[in-house]
């Protein structure tokens, strides 16, 4: 009889973009259903090995599914193999869950995943004992382990079979099917506000000819999108020309997003993006204080040569979106105002303005505890010297995507920023104390769905929860 094995990605009233972030997570303050990577491959690699009986529940594309819910479904569903992908946003209410399934499952092999349950591995494994193991790599590559006995096997990993879950939940803001891949994992990078140096080692990358078949299966299904999650798209620029010429000689028609260095492409390579229909180009400036930027080991190319691209990618169509960071410990409001300034004179398509989040944890030998994270959260709640508080770092986030929006549209502004962000700091307000307590956090939420019925934009306990 085949092992059954049961793989929980839980929903608890937001969307959290749980591969981002170097798969710490990011809470969305938007409207996007995002699948996590690593998690449904890691599915596909149990799943097309024909030896497991496999099961995916990704909450948020099953009609919203709330952890009173799953539980309840869980009661006469007994698994040998229960895999868990947390966030720094949800851990507090996964380990409820864990704990709440281990009643219900005394016998299962239970483990989590996740660049959180790697932070907290020591203090979970004298704390949490209904969890047998906490999955230190990337979920997918250790799949591969368990599996096939394949080691660091990222350029083994099979292309995501996204039958495994309800896929046509995940939707961008304007509900169009986003699908993801990736063709490299890391980044020859060193810079130390990125959390992706804590989860992945090196920078590796799969063959073009990889790449491309894994984008045939996906296409087979129809999305209108499908982003590369590639921290360095183009880092190896023969390998991108490579996969871009494939793509166009293929046939393959889709909107392509990618994320890379703006400095590292040139005019041939942007004519060929513009070939194989890459929509949008997503990069980091971060700050426009060169200062701040060489404390954090971070090199960035000529920023007129940057301007130059940018303007480029857009006479040939293609979107741009910048990353900027504000609440950097040393800077001060001048320096952030310039860094706006910065934004206004690239003049992207979009932008994104994150708050700083302290990233240098010491994994391995420090216990920290599950209060290092805020539920529901996008910053830790690590203690650091900074000049600027946390009330003063997210209004300068808030305030300069405001700002930036309303250039293009003040309609947008108001309902994709002001709306946004006031009905998800509401809904935190709520759920943030009941986090640990899940059938009155469900209850919660089923009563804010039903407050916010008659209105056309209010999905859930509030926008920023899923469609």
């Amino acid at each position: 009889m085949k092992k059954k094995v049961l793989f929980l990605r839980p929903y608890y009233g937001f969307n959290i973009h749980s591969d981002a972030h170097g798969e710490l997570g990011m809470l969305q303050v938007s409207y996007d259903v995002y699948p996590d990577l690593t998690f449904l491959t890691a599915a596909s690699v149990f799943s097309e090995s024909g030896e497991y009986q496999v099961r995916v529940i990704d909450a948020a594309v099953e009609n919203r599914m709330l952890p009173d819910e799953l539980l309840k479904q869980l009661e006469n569903d007994i698994y040998n193999l229960v895999i868990l992908k947390t966030t720094g946003q949800t851990i507090h209410s996964d380990l409820k869950l864990l704990e709440a399934v281990r009643g219900l499952m005394p016998e299962a092999d239970i483990k989590i995943c996740g660049l959180a349950a790697k932070i907290l591995k020591k203090w979970l494994t004298g704390n949490a004992p209904y969890i047998s193991e906490v999955i230190e790599e990337p979920v997918d590559e250790y799949a591969l382990r368990y599996v096939k006995n394949i080691n660091n096997g990222f350029i083994h990993l099979p292309a995501p079979d996204y039958t495994l879950v309800n896929y046509k939940g995940y939707r961008d803001r304007a509900k169009g099917l986003r699908l993801t891949l990736t063709a490299s994992r890391g980044c020859p990078m060193s810079c130390l506000y990125c959390p992706y140096k804590l989860y992945y080692e090196g920078y590796r990358t799969k063959s073009a000819e990889a790449v491309i078949g894994s984008m045939e299966k996906l296409m087979e299904l129809e999305p209108d999108e499908i982003q590369f999650r590639d921290q360095y798209f183009s880092a190896d620029k023969n390998l991108t020309k490579e996969l871009l010429k494939g793509i166009i000689d293929r046939g393959i028609r889709t909107r392509i997003v990618c994320e890379t260095r703006m400095e590292s492409l040139d005019e041939e390579i942007l004519q060929l993006m513009k070939d194989a229909g890459v929509g949008m180009i997503c990069f980091g400036v971060e700050s426009a204080d060169a200062g701040v930027l060489s404390n954090y080991n971070s090199v960035k190319g000529d920023l007129r040569r940057v301007k130059e691209l940018i303007d480029h990618a857009h006479l040939a169509g293609i979107e741009t979106m910048a990353f900027y960071i504000v609440g950097f410990p040393e800077e001060t409001w001048e320096m952030a105002g310039r860094t706006y300034e910065l934004a206004e004179y690239l003049d992207t398509t979009y932008v994104h303005f994150n708050e700083y989040e302290h990233c240098r944890f010491v994994i391995g030998d420090a216990e920290y505890t599950p209060d290092l994270f805020l539920p529901f959260g996008n910053v830790t709640a690590l203690d650091y010297p900074s000049v600027l508080n946390a009330d003063e770092r997210e209004y300068l986030a808030y305030i300069f995507e405001l700002r930036y929006t309303m250039r293009a549209s003040v309609q947008d502004s108001y309902r994709y920023r002001y709306k946004l962000f006031n009905e998800y700091k509401n809904a935190v307000g709520k759920l943030r104390p009941l986090a640990t307590d899940l059938y009155r956090l469900s209850e919660c939420v089923r009563d804010m769905r039903a407050a916010g019925s008659n209105d056309p934009d209010h999905n859930c306990c509030g926008p920023v929860s899923a469609v």
